[in-house]
């Protein structure tokens, strides 16, 4: 599904089916509905960056060449959120981190790492490389937010208990892997 569709399908939940059908229909959109769409862009992208440091993580391992130790996170194929492991050999290295990469004592590392994934644009077509994150979990969560910042927190808060309830029965399927969820404020 491309992200323009999604975004018409959220402007649909929260009772905006008028600027759903002119985000549909116009290219370029202008006034309150190319306002309105390009703050469910940013919502989009706040709640796919949110689901990805606190409750599906996505990981990956990388192998990169450095001869000075210095692993800069801009050689790294993904924004990296956190450092797993760096291994070099099959041997784990002592490593840490510094304001602009990875520092090892290592001329090749793999490096395991958690990332989060790139900003989406409205031509974009949406996926998220953890299965359990469909659709309807992000359309939740981006309806939260949108309403949330246009200051209606009654319904902000009931798209939050539906956006909640469907991480939570995604996470009770997935295996435990001994992580413990962010907290919750009320």
């Amino acid at each position: 599904m491309q992200v323009k569709q999604l975004l018409a399908d959220v402007m649909r939940m929260v009772g905006r089916p008028d600027a759903a059908e002119e985000c549909q229909s116009t290219a370029q959109l202008s006034g309150e509905a190319g306002r309105m769409q390009q703050a469910m862009l940013l919502c989009l992208n706040a709640v796919t960056d949110e689901l990805a440091r606190g409750y599906f993580p996505l990981r990956t391992s990388q192998k990169l060449l450095a001869s000075d130790g210095g692993y800069a996170f801009s050689a790294f194929d993904h924004a990296p959120c956190r450092v797993l492991s760096v291994t070099c050999g099959g041997r784990e290295q002592k490593w840490s981190y510094s304001p602009f990469g990875v520092l090892c004592d290592a001329p090749e590392a793999l490096i395991e790492y958690e990332y989060v994934p790139e900003p989406f644009e409205l031509t974009d077509e949406f996926s998220y490389p953890d299965a359990a994150v469909g659709i309807p979990l992000v359309c939740c969560g981006v309806a939260a937010e949108y309403m949330l910042i246009a200051g209606d927190t009654a319904c902000a808060e009931m798209w939050e208990s539906k956006y909640r309830a469907e991480i939570d029965r995604q996470l009770s399927r997935s295996a435990s892997a001994g992580r413990i969820p962010p907290r919750r404020w009320l």
